[in-house]
Parts: C-alpha cells; structure tokens; sequence
C-alpha cells in the first residue's frame, strides 16, 4: 500500500485511495465513478482545493493560507471524517459534515453538522442541525436548525434554531433562538431573545433579556434588563437593574435592587426589595423585606413584613409579625454586597397604607393609615 500524490493545480478523478492522499496547492478533486472519494488512511492537502463530490476519510488536514471570501476548501457534497479534521484555512461544506473533532481556522459553512468537538476561529454558519459535545467559535455563530450540545463558548453573536444546550454557555454576544430552547447554565454579555416556552437551569443576562411568552428558569439573574411578555417562573431570581414581567411572577427567593414591574401577581417564600417593585398583589409565604417603594393595588401578605426606615408602601399589609420604619443591618449576603452597613433615608418618614396583624411594631418618624392588630 504506497501514498498517493496529487501535484498542485491540477484536477485529479479519483475512486478508493488505499493509504494516504497527499495533495498539493491549487487542486480540484472529482469522483471517478459515482459520487464519492474514499481514502481509507489521511487526507492531507498543501493548501487551496475543491472537491466535487462526497469524501470521505480517516483524516484530514489543511495546510492553507488566506481567510478570503468563499474560502480555501470547497466540498460540493459530504464531508465524512472519521478521526480529527484539521483545517486551517476557510471552508465551505454544501453538504452535511460528520467528524469525530472538527478544527478549522477560518470561517465555516455547512449544512447539518456532527462532531463531538468543533472549534471555528472566524464565523461559524450551519444550514441545518448542529450536534456536539462541545463548540467553541471565536467571531459569529448562526445555526438554522436545532441545536443538541452540551457545552458552548462564542465571541461574537449566536442564534439558533431552537434545541438544547445542556452544560455551561457563554457568549460574549447577542444570542437569540428561533425556536424553544431548553439550556443549562447560560451566561449571555449582550441583549438575548427568547420565544415562548424556554426554560433552563440558570441565566445569567448582562445586557438586555427579552422572553415573548411563558419562561422558565431555576436560577435567573438580570444585571440589566429584562421584559417577560407572559408568566415567570425562577426558583430562585436575582434583579440588579430593570425586570417587566407583564404576567405574572413565581419564586422562591426574589431579590429586586433596581426596578421591578408585575402587571399581575408575585407569589415567592422569601422577597427582598432595595428599590422599587409594583404587582398587583404580592403573596411571600415566609418574609418579605422592603428597603425603597412597595407599590401594591391588592397589597402585601406574607408571615413577616418588615418595611425599613424611609420607605413607601402602597396597598395593605397582612402579616402576623409587621414591622413599619425600622433601621435593617445588612451583614453579609447579596444584601451586604449593594448595601453595607446599615441603610437609612436622613429626613425621610416611613409611609404605609392600611396595616393588618398580629404583632405590629410602628417605629419613629412612621406613618400609617389604619392598624388593625391583636
């Protein structure tokens, strides 16, 4: 079994390739008979070439140089790589890519793709269904099918067309799915865009979060802003800049340090407020903690109710333990981390409307309308 050599810029018709295949620069590679090329060893290629029909082989390398547009390999038809695909130049696949790890050092373009590791150092396009245990893309991800990978890492922007993405996922970017995406732990940098019916382990949204519908997610954290056209669902949620959720809100655990809007009802164990929240009615089965505005049309219930020194509340207030105007030590916690010390408004009273409990406690330079207390 001898290698077989291709010299650069010419055009070679070939069948089975027992051993390797060696090719120069410049080359343009056709199918003998039918529609594809097998080498059952490696494939290794100098530089630019075109292959005008399905190959297949063990592996592949690219030696190319130059990023321009159209690229330095062109694959009309399949590409079938058993072993590591190493290609460093731009490539162009119009048919499907199977590979067992993918690397290329340019742009990339394809339809559905299979690999269980693909690294892109430019752009990364699939015109079809993308699967792989793990994608990193250095610039740009598009994907127009759905997606099944496990772990994923973008520089640029990222869009998908729906899936799943189980393990950790960054992107330095936008990101945006078409479709419903079930994901893990995704931390987005840019402004993110989510259809109705998603849901995932934990969010963690730096820029600008829109979801179009219903939502779901365990962990959801937003240091900038974020709109639910519909209910949320957050085991636990974290706000430090602007949430709208023009359903309603369930958690166990809200933490609001910025603003927060509900147009219908906010049902959670335990709600912090430094800031300002409104709901139509807020239901806390344990405690809930108001440093700023608390605006309410049906008002507040929960076991324990404490509004610190300076704050206003709107609507009334159920509890067995109420506490109106009180100074609140933030020791440690997220509440430590935006607030340390103790949080007071010097010349501010504290204000609230109708007040039922068991115990309730009105400290100085506090005002209520009614109190109706054991």
């Amino acid at each position: 079994m001898s290698d077989l050599v291709v010299k650069s810029g010419s055009t070679a018709k070939l069948g089975r390739v027992e051993g390797d295949l060696k090719v120069g620069r410049s080359v343009t590679i056709t199918a003998e008979s039918g529609s594809r090329v097998v080498v059952t060893e490696g494939a290794h290629f100098e530089g630019p070439v075109r292959i005008e029909c399905d190959f297949e082989c063990q592996s592949m390398s690219v030696e190319g140089r130059g990023y321009g547009p159209g690229g330095d390999v062109v694959v009309n038809g399949d590409l079938v790589v058993h072993g590591t695909a190493d290609l460093n130049a731009a490539v162009r696949v119009n048919g499907t890519v199977t590979c067992d790890d993918l690397d290329v050092g340019g742009h990339f373009e394809s339809g559905s793709l299979t690999s269980k590791r693909v690294r892109v150092g430019g752009h990364m396009k699939v015109n079809g269904n993308l699967d792989s245990k793990s994608v990193d893309v250095g610039g740009h991800m598009t994907i127009a099918g759905t997606v099944r990978i496990a772990d994923l890492r973008v520089g640029g922007h990222t869009e998908v067309g729906g899936g799943e993405i189980t393990g950790e996922i960054k992107v330095r970017g936008h990101f945006r799915t078409t479709k419903r995406l079930s994901y893990g732990s995704l931390q987005v940098f840019g402004n993110t865009v989510f259809p109705a019916g998603c849901s995932g382990e934990s969010l963690i949204a730096m820029g600008r979060i829109e979801f179009d519908g219903d939502t779901s997610c365990r962990a959801l954290d937003v240091k900038g802003s974020a709109l639910v056209r519909g209910n949320c669902t957050a085991e636990n949620a974290r706000v430090n800049g602007k949430l709208e959720v023009r359903g309603s809100l369930s958690s166990k655990t809200l933490e609001v340090f910025g603003t927060s809007e509900l147009k219908e009802q906010l049902t959670c164990e335990s709600l912090r407020v430094s800031g300002r929240l409104a709901a139509e009615k807020v239901l806390a089965g344990a405690k809930a903690e108001i440093v700023g505005e608390l605006l309410t049309s049906r008002g507040t219930k929960a076991a324990a109710i404490l509004v610190g020194t300076g704050s206003r509340v709107s609507g009334p207030l159920v509890g067995d333990e109420v506490d109106i105007g009180k100074d609140i030590e933030f020791g440690g916690g997220a509440w430590g981390n935006v607030w340390p010390g103790r949080w007071s408004t010097v010349g501010r009273p504290t204000r609230v409307d109708d007040v039922y409990g068991k115990v309730v406690k009105i400290w100085r330079y506090s005002t209520a309308k009614k109190v109706f207390a054991d």
